[in-house]
């Protein structure tokens, strides 16, 4: 289908979104919570961008969500389009002013201050990344939205540790602001039940109060995941029972 982007006419294929044919055009549009591997949220609103239909109508669209269609014309970086992403920044900039992501997006937007009174200092920046890679790829569903307005947070259901999360660490490796923090230990007692139970190999989420005990290879004897991730793995894909015992470079 012909459309065009910033003035210049493309072919784009059908089902493709805005965000995606511009970024092969070599537009270049921020987003924080777009990623390949999950659907489209539009959540964010830093991806908006200016359309005109071909039956002339004016608009302002999420383009990670926006499909293409035959005859429409795309400003990537209209008065308005800039508008938004800017208002967008500088409320994140109130919440997280030192987080290093939300400071390089002020800088391509030309801001330097924010004129809203920084309440917070808070490093989530709810892009809600996380929340769905646990859910869209890990199918853990362990961590979720709670609270409303600026009492709103990512946590577990009742910021109680989570017996849903496996351990998997999507969630720190998708989160653009790095504020998960995960680490295993060689001698984890509980820390957040205040016990002294002794677990050996473990891993920690501290956002989310998970403790999960590693397997250690029965062939090597190194610690190469956790029990709980292992299990529910296999019982998902109906996997070998050897694979419980062994790590990848021993099999």
């Amino acid at each position: 289908m012909n459309i065009a982007i910033d003035g210049k006419k493309v072919k784009a294929e059908e089902g493709k979104t805005i965000l995606t044919v511009a970024r092969e055009q070599g537009a270049e549009i921020p987003t924080l919570c777009h990623h390949e591997a999950l659907e489209p949220w539009g959540g964010c609103r830093l991806c908006t961008v200016e359309i005109t239909t071909k039956e002339k109508r004016k608009r302002l669209v999420t383009s990670c969500n926006y499909q293409v269609e035959e005859g429409l014309s795309i400003d990537t970086r209209s008065e308005a389009a800039l508008a938004v992403r800017q208002m967008v920044v500088k409320l994140l900039m109130a919440r997280s002013p030192n987080v290093k992501i939300i400071k390089e997006m002020a800088a391509q937007l030309g801001i330097e201050e924010t004129p809203f009174q920084k309440i917070e200092n808070e490093v989530c920046i709810l892009c809600g990344l996380c929340i769905r890679a646990c859910h869209e790829v890990v199918g853990a569903d362990a961590i979720t939205f709670v609270g409303k307005g600026m009492e709103r947070k990512i946590s577990t259901p009742y910021f109680k540790p989570s017996g849903d999360c496996i351990g998997c660490g999507a969630c720190v490796y998708i989160c653009p602001a790095q504020c998960i923090s995960m680490k295993d230990v060689e001698e984890a007692s509980d820390v957040y039940a205040g016990e002294k139970e002794r677990m050996g190999y473990a891993r920690l989420i501290q956002n989310w109060k998970a403790r999960l005990k590693i397997q250690e290879c029965k062939v090597c004897g190194n610690p190469f995941a956790p029990e709980f991730q292992i299990q529910t793995l296999l019982k998902r894909s109906k996997g070998a029972e050897e694979f419980i015992d062994t790590c990848p470079t021993c099999r």
